[in-house]
């Protein structure tokens, strides 16, 4: 019998999902080997900006429209390097220790999944080596240009062949992207070169605009996550 854990994540990912699957490899992914335009240097610098902050320690706080009237905030931090997530929304909390994956709804207790048990088409997959989607979002960017000293609006494309897996809104429980035509972005990279914050506006076809925001602080410093004590996942997570 499955689990009531087991039953709310799959009630849950009618919804909203997790990011794709684990990889405990290079988290910069494969050169894209088709023909594009050659960048701009405010998207070039934009795209490195990102991916600086990607391989640094970091936390981030989530303000995101979601289809159907819905509203998620959240909060978390992210460690590529040591291999360390944790994510909290009014809902849920994850965490990621290496290959342990920890989630719990509010109100219960914590359940453990082996990342390294999983099948590829399981729903609890993650993908730890871009947990907050910061790759993905710059391997979507299509444009971008400075709107002032430390500001650039830009456009992404969160819908192609090259982008089957979830990342929006950044940070949080992903939304799937299908049917989204190229959209919007404001991005924020301070004078040290981080980027602090990212403003997305995403329009589906059968819903309203969709606002989302993710602020990113504290970059390069440690952050501390703990593994919680937790009940194992039943075996039918691992099938």
């Amino acid at each position: 019998m499955m689990t009531r854990f087991a039953h709310a994540v799959l009630v849950a990912t009618l919804f909203v999902v997790t990011a794709c699957s684990y990889s405990q490899t290079d988290p910069e992914p494969a050169p894209n080997t088709k023909p594009s335009p050659s960048p701009t240097q405010d998207e070039a610098d934009l795209v490195a900006a990102l991916r600086r902050t990607q391989r640094a320690p970091h936390h981030f706080a989530i303000d995101a429209d979601l289809p159907k009237n819905e509203h998620l905030t959240g909060t978390g931090a992210f460690d590529v390097t040591k291999l360390l997530y944790e994510s909290s929304t009014k809902a849920l909390e994850r965490i990621v220790v290496g290959t342990d994956y920890y989630q719990r709804d509010k109100g219960s207790g914590w359940v453990h999944v082996d990342l390294k048990r999983l099948k590829k088409d399981s729903e609890l997959h993650f993908a730890i080596a871009d947990a907050t989607g910061l790759l993905q979002f710059a391997d979507a960017i299509t444009d971008a240009h400075k709107t002032g000293p430390n500001t650039y609006d830009g456009r992404f494309q969160p819908d192609t062949e090259d982008f089957k897996e979830p990342f929006l809104p950044l940070g949080a429980p992903s939304l799937w992207s299908i049917g989204l035509r190229v959209s919007p972005f404001t991005a924020t990279v301070d004078a040290r070169g981080w980027v602090t914050a990212i403003t997305l506006e995403l329009t589906p076809t059968d819903s309203p605009t969709l606002r989302m925001e993710a602020t990113l602080s504290r970059h390069g410093k440690p952050i501390d996550v703990a593994k919680p004590r937790a009940q194992e996942a039943d075996e039918a997570f691992y099938r």
